[in-house]
């Protein structure tokens, strides 16, 4: 990799071998390397590809533009994100989460709060997110002597979310989000009770859900397997069967999909598991 430009004091614009842009982050590389030269590697910790030109070059206007204490501080928070859920987001939250916390900081300066309606949804149905959410936020405040609100803890998990998905789309995660809600919903009234949230088969339950989901949206549901040994479910479970049915009446009604009995056994199956809590 050959050195195309300083960005700061831990961001490097480099090309690769077969001429792709790349951003290269690691602490104090500026002072390791020289325009034009072979990138020093001993010092990187992150590479990562700016496949949007676009959003390439708003990324590196946002550096020109913010002072350097503040960049730096950003992309330690975002370094402390990556961190938590290695392998598992797309590169181009470097460019998103920055330009979002880039304008946060300073609405928390001009004390502008802006209201975050999936906050709830947020904070429910996606707590890991959410936990390191809030550890960005503390950093932020602690690092920068600033007070972003709770909000920005949403903001911030949102953006975790949309970045694990195999194609980031903020319109398509909040959609997920929405359904999310209103199959909560289904199955509290369903089951005129309270799910317990701090129950093992309700992590289970809200990780089958947002896998379901995603295959919905992406029309890629289960089908073909041999799942007659699993058919007994349905009629020794009634209620929670009943249950699944209206999720299933509801994901047809809203997206017009059409949902296989595999994926409607295996419905049944987690909410037998809900019931059981």
């Amino acid at each position: 990799m050959i050195v195309q430009k300083i960005l700061n004091n831990n961001l490097i614009l480099v090309c690769d071998e077969n001429g792709q842009e790349q951003i290269v982050m690691g602490k104090g590389l500026r002072f390791f390397n020289q325009v034009g030269q072979e990138l020093s590697r001993e010092h990187v910790q992150k590479v990562f590809v700016l496949r949007d030109e676009g959003a390439a070059q708003r990324y590196m206007q946002l550096l020109r533009d913010v002072p350097a204490e503040s960049a730096e501080v950003i992309e330690e928070a975002l370094q402390l994100a990556h961190e938590q859920f290695p392998g598992r987001l797309n590169d181009q939250i470097f460019v998103t989460l920055f330009d979002h916390l880039v304008y946060a900081i300073e609405r928390c300066q001009k004390h502008i709060v802006l209201p975050n309606r999936l906050l709830w949804e947020v904070r429910r149905f996606y707590p890991q997110e959410y936990a390191v959410g809030q550890q960005v936020r503390d950093f932020l405040n602690e690092r920068l002597q600033i007070e972003l609100p709770e909000e920005e803890a949403g903001n911030i998990a949102f953006h975790l979310v949309n970045a694990q998905t195999e194609n980031p789309d903020m319109e398509r995660t909040m959609q997920a989000m929405r359904m999310l809600k209103d199959i909560y919903g289904i199955i509290q009234l369903s089951f005129g009770r309270k799910i317990d949230e701090n129950s093992v088969h309700y992590a289970r339950f809200l990780t089958h859900m947002q896998y379901f989901i995603e295959r919905v949206l992406d029309r890629k549901m289960l089908g073909s397997e041999d799942i007659a040994v699993l058919e007994p479910v349905l009629e020794q479970n009634p209620e929670a069967y009943a249950c699944a049915r209206r999720i299933v009446g509801y994901v047809q009604k809203n997206l017009g999909v059409e949902i296989p009995r595999e994926e409607l056994i295996y419905l049944t199956i987690h909410m037998t598991r809900i019931m059981m809590q």
